[in-house]
């Protein structure tokens, strides 16, 4: 009893250890973090980012590193997939013309053991050269920042769907929809399973004007992912993405459970979550008393269907089927994919909609 109890007692005193050595480099880690983000110059920049992402990769490297909860990084995508098995590292690098590159590392955990694999992410593509079209790995990584994943199921194995953002040039920004997959233990990036109309692409990419924002998003109850639709401002812009803004009716790619892939479905109906009978008011200057004055908002939905709304464009948003607007309790619940568990996300989306151009680095809730 007395052998079980000293055994116990030594192996959470090194537990306690390893957690407070990681603290300490996490310290360390913020520090040159903060010296980072501080730099005046682009060569400043890339050669702090070498610091950091050095000592970033020593820390992954570490026993525990894996499920370390960072509390430090404000600036640093952490994103942890549903079945514990992945974690990717992520982080942005704004220069001073306002391009961007990408730092990031993908952490691979084999099931059932603790061997832990890290593979850093190298950033290879030009600002303004097109995102690739195939698979690529993560020595020619095109550079984006990441915030979903989000594991599903195709033909037996787990596939992680990813959701980023890339700040592109002054004139576009880009989101994308990615796959991670594995080889073993190395990632690969694309996989062939968007299906639109009758095109298979192995990732999506949109570019979009700098000066709108695009949604893009998961929507867990009907698995989809829904994004603005974007057209151009003109019709003689058409083909200028620089040029692109949303029109008001929205697209989507849902999971097909049977086949296994993503599908195109377009002009989806888009509604506001139910908040309940929460007040929302805003302030307005009255011009005749020179008063502030409180005014509710209106928190009717407008069809845009509604005959009296001006259309927009080509499309226009549709009632889906009622059979498949029924919400899925079990979403990406995968019975070929025994490993699945279901668990709350721990990142939320680390790049919003509204940011402006000028101060894109990432904040992490």
């Amino acid at each position: 009893m007395k052998l079980v109890s000293l055994f116990l007692l030594s192996f959470f005193a090194s537990l306690g250890f390893a957690q407070t050595e990681l603290q300490r480099m996490e310290e360390a880690l913020n520090e040159h973090l903060l010296t980072f983000r501080g730099a005046k110059t682009d060569e400043e920049m890339d050669r702090l980012n070498g610091v950091f992402k050095k000592e970033m990769e020593a820390f992954l490297k570490k026993d525990g590193a894996f499920e370390y909860p960072f509390t430090l990084l404000k600036t640093v995508a952490v994103l942890d997939s549903d079945d514990k098995l992945v974690r990717i590292i992520n982080w942005n690098i704004e220069y001073t013309d306002y391009s961007y590159s990408y730092g990031g590392f993908v952490l691979k955990k084999e099931e059932g053991k603790e061997k832990v694999t890290v593979t850093e992410l190298i950033d290879k593509l030009d600002p303004y050269t097109p995102k690739p079209e195939g698979i690529i790995d993560a020595k020619n990584w095109y550079g984006a920042l990441y915030y979903k994943i989000i594991p599903f199921g195709h033909h037996g194995k787990t596939e992680y769907l990813l959701v980023g953002w890339d700040g592109g040039t002054t004139g576009s920004n880009f989101k994308l929809i990615d796959v991670l997959t594995f080889s073993g233990n190395t990632p690969k990036f694309g996989s062939p399973v968007f299906k639109s109309n009758r095109t298979t692409l192995k990732r999506v990419v949109f570019e979009y004007s700098n000066l709108s924002n695009m949604s893009l998003r998961f929507d867990p109850k009907k698995s989809r992912i829904v994004f603005d639709h974007l057209s151009p401002e003109s019709p003689a812009l058409e083909g200028v993405y620089s040029y692109y803004i949303p029109d008001m009716s929205y697209d989507a790619y849902r999971y097909d459970f049977d086949a296994e892939n993503w599908v195109l479905q377009e002009d989806v109906i888009m509604t506001n979550p139910d908040e309940g009978k929460e007040d929302k008011s805003f302030y307005t200057l009255n011009t005749r008393t020179g008063k502030v004055e409180k005014n509710r908002m209106n928190a009717n939905w407008i069809s845009p269907q509604d005959s009296e709304v001006e259309s927009n464009g080509t499309h226009v948003a549709r009632t889906e089927d009622p059979q498949q607007e029924q919400s899925n309790p079990e979403v990406l619940n995968f019975p070929k994919v025994s490993r699945l568990k279901r668990r709350r996300y721990h990142n939320p989306e680390m790049m919003t909609d509204d940011r402006d151009k000028k101060n894109k680095k990432t904040t992490k809730n």
